[in-house]
């Protein structure tokens, strides 16, 4: 780890020394919820009070608002973008790519070190660096599982965490439990046709001779294959993007349990609205494992429910594919699913939801990534129509004012037209 980044994380443990009651302010995502978790944990730990905040959108003038009225303050998963508003005792655990830095406060953030806060490290690795107890390092796991950090092999930060417990991850089916369920209920991937029909599903698994109630982690090595390469030519049959195929494979980390697993459940939790589900169980309330089983399989219908709506109702504009969601928490999944595994990766995909404002989720492939940064495009965006955004090179956010829609599309298609005609 950089020496300077070694020196925040020491900085901001004296400040917990220093003070008793600390207000965590967080994004509401599953990086965002094991981030406050682990920090939460750590508190508890050294004898301190706190109170959670979870913000689905970082409203500067809201969050500024209760820095400026409280004597100690943390922020995980947010901050950075407005970081420079900041003084006092304040920590920022954050890997959004900042606009600036700013000493006055310990401002903790891969991309000020060299690293890269979209691959390197997310908010509860951060987290993790911070608190250095191995025993909550799988909550760590599922935060950069969340925000998708180990895909294409863990890196940076990432990697020093796994190399530093010896931890190997591994590669196997993305699926777990009954074989039935974990098809139907299946996100990521997304298989057209077989994720939410169960009838459908039953009938395939007949033809395969598999056990609809087998769970997966039970199936011979023989039916592994065969149930994976019968869902692998689902994805290349069905889907736009050329490497589909391959998703129905994936790394994961066996931490008494498959951490893969955990993050969805840790997610669908956050993403109902349920929050305090998740931080519970990360404090050590086991009993809530059961709820979040529940909100797992209503949260990931509702998903694929929306899936199949939106590709009957989305709209293309040059490089864009845009569509409504009916609520705020469903923009960054469905748009997310569409990325990876519906739409070509010559296309940016655009989730809206529209209230007393908008609230616009942006993905692109990998390839476009190369020509441009999504966060930077939406900062600038929002800057000039009077909005607040950022995030990530292949998956940022922003928040407008009602009834700028059509101007913020507009924008966005000319500024990918002149990043890849670079």
């Amino acid at each position: 780890m950089n020496p300077d980044m070694e020196n925040r994380f020491k900085r901001a443990r004296e400040i917990i020394e220093n003070g008793d009651y600390f207000r965590i302010l967080t994004h509401y995502d599953v990086d965002g919820v094991c981030s406050a978790g682990i920090v939460a944990k750590y508190l508890l730990q050294h004898g301190k009070n706190f109170h959670i905040s979870f913000f689905r959108n970082a409203e500067s003038s809201e969050i500024i608002n209760i820095v400026n009225n409280e004597d100690y303050v943390i922020l995980t998963d947010l901050g950075s973008s407005f970081v420079a508003k900041m003084k006092g005792d304040v920590i920022v655990l954050d890997h959004h790519k900042p606009p600036a830095d700013n000493e006055e406060i310990v401002h903790i953030n891969p991309h000020i070190f060299g690293y890269d806060g979209a691959h390197d490290a997310c908010a509860s690795t951060l987290a993790y660096y911070l608190t250095e107890d191995p025993r909550i390092a799988r909550f760590a796991l599922a935060g950069i599982f969340g925000d998708k950090q180990h895909l294409g092999g863990f890196t940076g930060l990432n990697l020093e965490l796994l190399d530093s417990m010896g931890i190997r991850p591994q590669e196997n089916l993305v699926l777990h439990g009954e074989v039935l369920d974990a098809v139907v209920y299946s996100t990521e991937p997304f298989f057209p046709g077989l994720s939410g029909k169960p009838e459908v599903v039953g009938k395939i698994l007949e033809k395969l001779k598999i056990s609809p109630t087998k769970k997966i982690e039970e199936l011979s090595e023989e039916e592994k294959v065969k149930l994976g390469s019968y869902l692998s030519l689902v994805l290349v049959r069905e889907s736009q993007v050329p490497e589909a195929g391959r998703f129905i494979v994936g790394m994961d980390v066996d931490m008494g349990g498959s951490v893969r697993y955990l993050t969805e459940l840790l997610d669908s939790a956050a993403r109902s609205d349920e929050q305090s589900v998740a931080l519970g169980y990360i404090l050590g309330e086991d009993g809530n494992l059961e709820r979040m089983e529940i909100l797992r399989k209503r949260y990931k219908s509702e998903v694929i429910n929306n899936i199949y709506e939106m590709l009957n109702n989305y709209f293309t504009r040059g490089h864009v594919i845009y569509f409504f969601a009916p609520n705020g928490y469903l923009t960054s999944s469905l748009a997310t699913i569409a990325s990876l595994y519906l739409f070509p990766p010559d296309r940016v995909i655009v989730g809206i939801y529209v209230d007393a404002q908008v609230h616009i989720s942006v993905r692109c492939s990998k390839y476009f990534a190369r020509k441009f940064h999504l966060g930077e495009i939406l900062r600038e965006i929002c800057a000039f129509l009077g909005g607040q955004g950022g995030g990530h090179s292949v998956a940022a956010g922003c928040t407008l004012p009602k009834g700028k829609e059509e101007e913020f599309l507009e924008l966005l298609n000319e500024k990918i037209e002149k990043g890849i005609s670079q």
